[in-house]
This record gives C-alpha cells, sequence and structure tokens, in this order.
C-alpha cells in the first residue's frame, strides 16, 4: 500500500490500544511520518510492517545503546530506524548540511 494508506491504517489500527501504549504508538507513528517524508507519495509499503515491528526494532536500539539503566532513542534516529524497518530512504536535516569534505584535485600536487 502507499504510504498515505499506511500510515491511515497505523492510526486505525492504535485507536483500540489502552494506554500509555497508545501515546507511545501515536509517537512511533508520528516518526514513522518523519521517515516517509523524503520518499514519494507512490511509495509502497509492505503490509507485513506494523506500528509494534517498528517499536521492537527502536527498543532494540535503545538496549544496545543502553548506559546505566537507561536506554534511549531520539525521534530523528527513531525514524532512521524505521526508514530502514519500512525499506525507505531517509536522511537527517544535520547529516544532509553537513559541510562535505573537500575534494582534492590531485593536479594540485603536480607541477
Amino acid at each position: 500500500m502507499n504510504k498515505t494508506e499506511f500510515l491511515k491504517m497505523m492510526r486505525q489500527d492504535i485507536e483500540t490500544k489502552k494506554e500509555p501504549q497508545k501515546t507511545i504508538y501515536a509517537d512511533i507513528i508520528d516518526c514513522m511520518e518523519i521517515a516517509l517524508s523524503q520518499s514519494s507519495d507512490a511509495f509502497e509499503v509492505e503490509a507485513d510492517k506494523t506500528v509494534k515491528g517498528a517499536f521492537d526494532k527502536i527498543e532494540e536500539r535503545a538496549k544496545k545503546n543502553k548506559c546505566g539503566n537507561v536506554g534511549c532513542v531520539g525521534p530523528f534516529e527513531a525514524a532512521g530506524i524505521i526508514a530502514e524497518y519500512l525499506g525507505a530512504k531517509y536522511e537527517r536535516a544535520s547529516k544532509r548540511i553537513a559541510p562535505k569534505t573537500p575534494a582534492v584535485n590531485l593536479e594540485d600536487f603536480f607541477d
């Protein structure tokens, strides 16, 4: 299904969830929208992708990066994880606008 249909279906899927899971899943959907923001409207999302599946991927990363008793993933890192999970391309703005390493012209080394 295309990304708009997918996001709409994800919102419908969480309507029956109880708090606090509903709020957490709503946040995941917000991150899904960010993750898909650089994809065309025609981008197809596989039918087996779910909010829970995305949550599980984020939770894995948080556990991997755990410091003491705290595991944390920010929303833009979560968007990157979700993009990978959904098969989409997503590049954070901080990486897109970061200065590129200047290219070295080999001709400059020769007289």
